[in-house]
C-alpha cells in the first residue's frame, strides 16, 4: 500500500505536552500508594482493632487499584484534528443514515425529539446521501405527529440553515429568548426571512404542544397522511403491530421550498408483544440499522439520542475525515464524538456536564485504539456494525452500497416492516454476532468493547464547536438514578464472557484494559467510599485511631496522597475550563453516587446473580417545572421526592457531622492533647459534614418544594441512631 503524503491526510495527530511532568507525578503518586499498603500490613497484627485496620486497607487497596486503573487514559493524552476542507465536493461524499431513538413521549416530549430531528436534517451536508430513521419505542401517534410537523417545517428550516450558515441548527435553541442575538443582526431580508420562518416554527410548536395538552391529534391533522389510521384503534406501548411510514421520499422526489432535494425520513415503531424481550434500546437501533439497510443501505450509520440535539452543522464532515483517510481509515470502525450538555449551570451543580470523561479521559483513549462507543453522537462503518471483523491482511475500502435509482416505497416499506417483527432476531446473530449487542444496560459500552475485541479502531472526535448538546437531568434522583443504571451496566459489562480481564487478554492494549477496568468497575467504588465514610466517623465517636498520629513520620504519606489527589483532580477540571466550586459540586456528587447510586447497583447484580430480579432500562425525565427550574439555575439541590437514593448519602452526612461536633466537643473538654491522635479522622469527618452543607440545608432549613422529604430525613436519623448503637457492641 502506498504511503500517503502529509499534505493528503484528512486528520493529524498531537499528544499532550507536559506528559514527562505527569510521569515524574505518577511515579511519586504510586510510591506513595505502595508506602501506605506497607504501612497498612505492617502494623496490621499489633494493631488493637485489627478487624478495622483489615477494613479501610482493603478500602485504601480499592483505591489504589482504580488509580491505577485511570491512569490508563491519562498515560498519553492524544487529540485530533480534522481537515474538512480537503473533502471532495459533496458528490463525492459517502452516504449516512441517522437513526434516532425515542421511547416514551411524557419522559421525553415529541416536541424535543423533532427538535432533535430538524438539527440534525440541518446537517452542512448533501441531502441525497442522507436518510433519517426516527425509532419510536413507545408507539406514540403523539410522536407520530410531532415527527409528521417537523417534515412539513422542515421544507422551509433546511433552506434557511443553508443560506444562512446557521450553526446552531436546533430551532427551538436558535430561536429561543437566549439566543435572541439572531434576531437583532443581518440584513434587511434576513430579518424578514428570519420572522417568516420563526412564526412556521411556533406554528409548528404551538401544533404539537397543542396535541400533547389534549392527547390526542385533531382530525384535521389526522387526514394528512395515512400514518395515522395506525391508531385508529389504541396502540398499547408494549403490545403492537409494526408501524413503519415514510414521511419524506429521499433520492429528490420530494423538495423544500427553494427546489431542493429533501432527505429520506422514515418513522419506525417496531412490533412489541407480550413476553417476548425487545432489548431496550440496543434492540431499537438494530432494528432500525436493518430498516435502513433495504431503504438507503448508507456505508456510514450515525446514531443520535433524541435529547441530543446538533450543534455543529459540520460533524458529519469532520466524521468523514477519518473514514476517508488514505492511511489510517481502514482500520476504523467508528467516530465518537463528546457528549455535551447545555443548559448546565455556571458551576455544573450536579455534575453532569461530565467534562472529566469527555474533556478528559476520552483523549487518553485515543492512545489506546480509541474511545468506548458512548450510545450517542457515534458514526460506525457499517461493516462493523454488522459483525465483521477486521483483518490487517484484507484491505477494508468504504464501499458504497447504498440505494440507488428510482424506488417502490411501498415494497420497501413492506420488506422493511417484515425486519421489525418482534420474533424476527430469533435464531439470527443479531444482539450478539450482528449490531448491537445485548446482555447488559448499557448496551453501548459492551458493543464498542465487543468491536476492539474484533480488531477494530475507534476515534475521538471533539471539534472546537461541540457536535452535539444534550439534557442533563436536572435534579439529584434523577442523576442517582442515571448513574446507578449507567454502573449496573458497567458492572454487567465486567461479569459477562467480554470481560476486558479476561477475553481483553491478547485482543486489545494493556491501556484499554485498563480504561475499560476503570469504567466497567465503576459500581465498586461504592465499598471503598462507604468504608471511608461511615468507618473513620465511628471510631471517631469511640475515640479508636485508625491512622498514624501526626508526630509519626508515615502521617506525611497520607497527607501527601489526599492533598495531591485533591490537587491532581482539581488542576485537571480547571484545565477543562471548570470552576474550582464546579470540581467541589462534582466531588459531592461523586461521593453521593459512591454511597448511592453504586450501592444500589451492586445489590442490583447479586439480585440478578441470585435470579430474584433482572435489572430493567430507567428514563431520567426531560421535563421539569418552573419552580424546580429557578431552583436549578441558582444551584439549589433539588430533592422534593422520597427516593430511597437519598437516604445513604443522607445518613453519612449526619453520622459524620454527629462525629466531628462530638470530637469537638470532646476536645474542648480533654484538651488538644488526643488531637495528635485522631486529627486524620477529625480532618475526614470534617471535610464530609462541609462538602454535606447542601443535605443539611434540604433536611433542616429549606421550606421550598425542593427540601428533602421528611420522611427520608426521618429514616436517616433513624439509621444514625442503629447505628451508633450496634458499633457499640462491635468498637
Amino acid at each position: 500500500m502506498a504511503v500517503a503524503a502529509a499534505s493528503d491526510r484528512l486528520f493529524s495527530t498531537r499528544q499532550a505536552s507536559g506528559r514527562l511532568l505527569y510521569k515524574l507525578y505518577f511515579f511519586i503518586f504510586l510510591t506513595g500508594i505502595i508506602s501506605l499498603l506497607y504501612f497498612r500490613l505492617t502494623h496490621l497484627l499489633t494493631t488493637t482493632h485489627s478487624y478495622l485496620w483489615l477494613v479501610i486497607t482493603l478500602a485504601e487497596f480499592w483505591f489504589g487499584a482504580s488509580w491505577l486503573f485511570q491512569q490508563g487514559f491519562r498515560w498519553a493524552p492524544t487529540f485530533h484534528t480534522t481537515y474538512p476542507e480537503k473533502l471532495p465536493a459533496s458528490g463525492g461524499l459517502p452516504p449516512v443514515d441517522v437513526l434516532v431513538c425515542t421511547a416514551d413521549a411524557d419522559r421525553e416530549p415529541p416536541a424535543l425529539v423533532a427538535n432533535t430531528l430538524l438539527s440534525l436534517m440541518a446537517y452542512d451536508y448533501n441531502a441525497n446521501k442522507l436518510a433519517y430513521y426516527i425509532s419510536d419505542d413507545g408507539g406514540s401517534e403523539l410522536t407520530f405527529h410531532a415527527i409528521y410537523q417537523a417534515s412539513k417545517f422542515a421544507r422551509d428550516w433546511l433552506p434557511f440553515c443553508r443560506k444562512y450558515k446557521v450553526e446552531t441548527p436546533a430551532p427551538q435553541v436558535y430561536f429561543s429568548k437566549e439566543n435572541a442575538v439572531a434576531a437583532g443582526s443581518g440584513s434587511r431580508s434576513f430579518k424578514q426571512e428570519y420572522d417568516v420562518v420563526k412564526a412556521k416554527f411556533e406554528k409548528m410548536q404551538l401544533s404539537i404542544e397543542k396535541a400533547g395538552k389534549m392527547k390526542k391529534v385533531p382530525e384535521e391533522t389526522r387526514r394528512e397522511h395515512k400514518g395515522f389510521r395506525e391508531w385508529d384503534s389504541p396502540v398499547n406501548p408494549r403490545n403492537h403491530q409494526t408501524i413503519l411510514e415514510v414521511l419524506l421520499r429521499g433520492n429528490g422526489e420530494d423538495k423544500d421550498v427553494e427546489g431542493n432535494p429533501m432527505p429520506l425520513l422514515v418513522y419506525v415503531s417496531r412490533e412489541k408483544r407480550t413476553g417476548v424481550p425487545h432489548h431496550y434500546k440496543g434492540g431499537a437501533l438494530n432494528a432500525l440499522n436493518r430498516v435502513s439497510s433495504v431503504m438507503s443501505n448508507a456505508p456510514l450509520v450515525l446514531n443520535v439520542d433524541c435529547d441530543m440535539h446538533s450543534n455543529n452543522s459540520q460533524s458529519l464532515l469532520h466524521a468523514v475525515c477519518f473514514f476517508l483517510d488514505p492511511k489510517e481509515s481502514h482500520r476504523i470502525g467508528y467516530v465518537q464524538f463528546p457528549q455535551s450538555f447545555g443548559g448546565i449551570t455556571e458551576n455544573d451543580l450536579y455534575g453532569n456536564g461530565v467534562k472529566r470523561i469527555y474533556e478528559i479521559e476520552f483523549f487518553g483513549t485515543n492512545a489506546h485504539n480509541g474511545p468506548m462507543y458512548a450510545g450517542t453522537g457515534s458514526v460506525h462503518r457499517r461493516e462493523s456494525l454488522n459483525g465483521r471483523k477486521y483483518d490487517p491482511n484484507v484491505p477494508i475500502k468504504l464501499e458504497d452500497k447504498s440505494v440507488k435509482g428510482s424506488r417502490d416505497w411501498d415494497v420497501l416499506e413492506s420488506k422493511a416492516k417484515a425486519l421489525t417483527g418482534c420474533k424476527y432476531e430469533e435464531g439470527k446473530p443479531w444482539g450478539k454476532d450482528m449490531g448491537l449487542v445485548y446482555g447488559c444496560a448499557v448496551e453501548d459500552v459492551f458493543t464498542g468493547l465487543v468491536f476492539h475485541s474484533r480488531g477494530w479502531e475507534s476515534v475521538f472526535c471533539s471539534p472546537e464547536r461541540k457536535a452535539y448538546l444534550g439534557l442533563a437531568p436536572p435534579n439529584t434522583n434523577d442523576t442517582l438514578i442515571q448513574h446507578k443504571r449507567w454502573s449496573t451496566g458497567l458492572l454487567e459489562v465486567f461479569l459477562s464472557d467480554y470481560c476486558p480481564w479476561t477475553h481483553g487478554v491478547g485482543r486489545l492494549k494493556l491501556g484499554q484494559i485498563l480504561c475499560y477496568s476503570f469504567y466497567t468497575l465503576w459500581a465498586l467504588w461504592c465499598l471503598p467510599m462507604s468504608v471511608y465514610g461511615f468507618v473513620p466517623a465511628l471510631a471517631l465517636v469511640k475515640g479508636i485511631s485508625l491512622f498514624p498520629e501526626v508526630s509519626n513520620p508515615w502521617f506525611i504519606v497520607f497527607a501527601f496522597l489526599g492533598i495531591a489527589s485533591h490537587l491532581f483532580s482539581l488542576g485537571e477540571l480547571m484545565w477543562a475550563k471548570g470552576t474550582m466550586k464546579s470540581w467541589w459540586n462534582e466531588t459531592r456528587m461523586w461521593m453521593m453516587k459512591g454511597t448511592s447510586s453504586y450501592i444500589f447497583s451492586v445489590t442490583v447484580i447479586i439480585l440478578k446473580t441470585l435470579g430474584i430480579s433482572e435489572p430493567g432500562f430507567e428514563i431520567t425525565s426531560k421535563v421539569i417545572d418552573e419552580e424546580a427550574l429557578k431552583r436549578y439555575k441558582r444551584e439549589i439541590m433539588e430533592f422534593a421526592v422520597p427516593s430511597p437514593m437519598f437516604i445513604p448519602p443522607a445518613t453519612l452526612s449526619l453520622l459524620n457531622a454527629y462525629s466531628f461536633l462530638k470530637a469537638l466537643v470532646t476536645l474542648v473538654k480533654t484538651g488538644l492533647g488526643g488531637v495528635d491522635l485522631l486529627l486524620l479522622h477529625l480532618v475526614i469527618s470534617g471535610y464530609v459534614t462541609i462538602i454535606s452543607l447542601p443535605l443539611y440545608e434540604a433536611m433542616f432549613l429549606r421550606k421550598d418544594k425542593g427540601r428533602m422529604p421528611t420522611s427520608i430525613t426521618v429514616y436517616s436519623v433513624g439509621l444514625v441512631l442503629a447505628i451508633l448503637f450496634l458499633s457499640s457492641f462491635f468498637m
